[in-house]
């Protein structure tokens, strides 16, 4: 099984992955909130965090390796952001370096094909059922393998996502509604990540 860190990584794949689609379509859904759930190290589906997607952007929040971290995309900017709240700072992504392409289908985003297999209801709520197949968006360190996704119509987003390697990632508890536009802003007081700076640091530090 993979580390928490990599499936943390994957589940930012697979839900920043349908946000994005929904930015490159405009998000036109009644706004939502779940809990996050996945299947890690353990074995089980466990809750990983949780998400909110409303009117103005999205917001994914999750514990990996006992850091509090989030990933923001507002709908008006092509960026994403990547927070790290112990040290109350953020990265800026642009989405060509993240690996992500807009896909005109949101229920098989980051895969070329997608066939519709009918209606089921999950957790209570009526979806979609959907066979992705090819897949185009593949993680770091990962092999592309195809999966089966249950798209939500009326939330505009894909809330269950099972691969054919096992990997399970679900929204659970949806709780319909209008999400407060603070919350897709970055948090004052947080600054910048520069990377080069850190690295340029590390090597004075190295030379001392």
């Amino acid at each position: 099984m993979r580390s928490s860190f990599k499936v943390a990584a994957a589940a930012a794949v697979f839900l920043l992955g349908s946000a994005y689609t929904a930015n490159a379509e405009n998000y036109g859904g009644p706004g939502f909130a779940g809990t996050l759930w996945f299947n890690g190290e353990s074995g089980k589906v466990e809750q990983m965090g949780t998400v909110h997607v409303g009117s103005a952007g999205f917001l994914m929040n999750m514990e990996s390796q006992g850091q509090k971290i989030s990933s923001l995309i507002k709908w008006d900017s092509e960026t994403i952001w990547s927070l790290m709240h112990d040290q109350k700072m953020y990265m800026e992504i642009p989405p060509e370096q993240s690996g992500w392409e807009p896909y005109e289908n949101r229920a098989c985003m980051g895969y070329e094909n997608g066939e519709k297999q009918g209606l089921e209801t999950v957790a209570g709520r009526s979806t979609e059922k959907w066979r992705c197949t090819d897949q185009t968006m593949v993680p770091e360190g990962e092999t592309a393998t195809d999966s089966t996704a249950w798209y939500d119509p009326e939330l505009e987003f894909v809330i269950k996502s099972v691969d054919d390697n096992g990997e399970v990632f679900e929204v659970r508890d949806v709780q319909v509604g209008a999400q407060d536009a603070s919350m897709f802003e970055i948090p004052a007081g947080y600054k910048k990540f520069d990377m080069s700076a850190m690295m340029q640091q590390m090597m004075q530090q190295g030379q001392q």
